[in-house]
């Protein structure tokens, strides 16, 4: 098969890893993967991956550009010979769309995130994210919104959990050198616990609450933890700067560190004694808990972040068998409390808890897992436009 992707960019960011795993899944099994975008960072990586990448301004939210877009992918995806268009955000999705009129090549789209609908304009924006031939989300909780959102029938779901490089995300391959290196670079203290904070700075991420749970513990006396929030942040957007006042004003700048993207997780995930998820918006499994948790490092994870299905944590499981814990989404007191109560239980039980994330992982998150489901929605998508209208 020949599978067009389509993404905004190829700027690092969960959307893109995903992007580069099903390329990378594609041309394993003798597929071939082209990538349309506005290219970035990980183009690179992307072709390191296998996938062609072809430079088209797909992010642009004006109506007549998208058109154009359409235009050109619909000629783009005829020259391929095709098989699918997969669009990964919204913008694009409305020229795969056009483009499936003009060509006849099926569409669909990953609907990773509960986008917000303040209005109908927005709402059908939105809304293009169900209208090809199929939707692939993450979890059973996200498809079950989209259909009680949209009416969707269920039949056009498919869920396709997410998958990680479990070799790649491995305790052993940690580097010493490196990671010296790195908590060298952070300011990291022999006896500091750190909790991680890995994604980008955006309002939807809300790592605000992870700060207000940070002046919580140091009001209660607790000094010895250290809050690294690794990511970039979107450069059109003021709200980093809110959550950097925010530190200052609570007295934090000496727990609380801003440290920009990293390139060496591997390295940031063997520093931390938790990882945090303070998403306030439901969406698709989240990359970094699941590597987080493939590293052995406990985590503490939003209750909108598709809860039971991104963590085995109480009241779903037993504590005996959690791999981190869950609290709930913006509320930082809660979060204080849970952070309060990873620390207290003393590394031997993290590292228990981690032991039994990394064997989670394993069992439900392969590369092998993902492929299989996702190439069966391929399949079957193609397969259906290839039969007599009617049929």
């Amino acid at each position: 098969m020949t599978v067009v992707q389509v993404v905004p960019d190829l700027q690092p960011g969960g959307t893109v890893n995903h992007t580069i795993e099903i390329a990378e899944a594609l041309t394993r099994l003798k597929h071939r993967a082209i990538i349309v975008s506005e290219g970035g960072r990980l183009q690179a990586a992307a072709e390191r991956a296998g996938a062609t990448v072809i430079k088209l301004p797909v992010a642009t939210k004006n109506p007549s550009q998208i058109v154009s877009n359409a235009k050109k992918l619909a000629e783009l995806s005829r020259d391929l010979n095709a098989d699918l268009l997969h669009a990964q955000s919204r913008a694009p999705a409305w020229s795969c769309l056009l483009a499936q009129r003009i060509s006849k090549i099926p569409f669909i789209a990953t609907y990773d995130g509960s986008f917000s609908e303040r209005n109908p304009l927005k709402r059908f924006y939105n809304s293009v994210m169900v209208r090809g031939a199929r939707v692939i989300a993450p979890g059973e909780r996200l498809a079950k919104m989209i259909e009680q959102r949209y009416g969707t029938a269920r039949e056009k779901i498919s869920v396709v959990p997410q998958s990680i490089d479990f070799e790649a995300f491995n305790p052993a391959n940690v580097d010493p050198g490196k990671r010296a290196l790195l908590a060298n670079q952070w300011g990291i203290a022999p006896d500091d616990r750190v909790i991680l904070l890995p994604g980008r700075l955006s309002r939807p991420k809300a790592p605000h609450v992870l700060v207000e749970a940070a002046s919580r513990l140091h009001e209660a006396g607790l000094k010895d933890f250290l809050c690294i929030c690794a990511g970039e942040h979107p450069g059109r957007s003021g709200y980093a700067g809110e959550v950097w006042d925010g530190v200052h004003q609570a007295g934090l700048s000496d727990r609380v560190r801003f440290v920009g993207h990293c390139d060496d997780m591997l390295s940031a995930y063997s520093l931390a004694d938790i990882a945090v998820c303070t998403s306030m918006s439901q969406g698709g499994h989240r990359l970094a808990i699941l590597e987080a948790q493939a590293m052995g490092v406990p985590v503490a994870v939003s209750d909108s972040e598709n809860g039971d299905e991104i963590v085995r944590a109480a009241p779903y499981v037993a504590e005996t068998r959690a791999t981190g814990v869950l609290y709930r989404a913006g509320d930082a007191a809660e979060l204080a409390q849970t952070l309060f109560k990873l620390l207290a239980m003393g590394a031997p039980a993290r590292r228990a808890m981690g032991v039994r994330g990394r064997e989670w992982i394993a069992s439900h998150f392969s590369k092998e897992t993902f492929a299989e489901r996702l190439l069966a929605v391929y399949r079957e998508v193609s397969k259906q436009a290839m039969l007599p209208a009617g049929r």
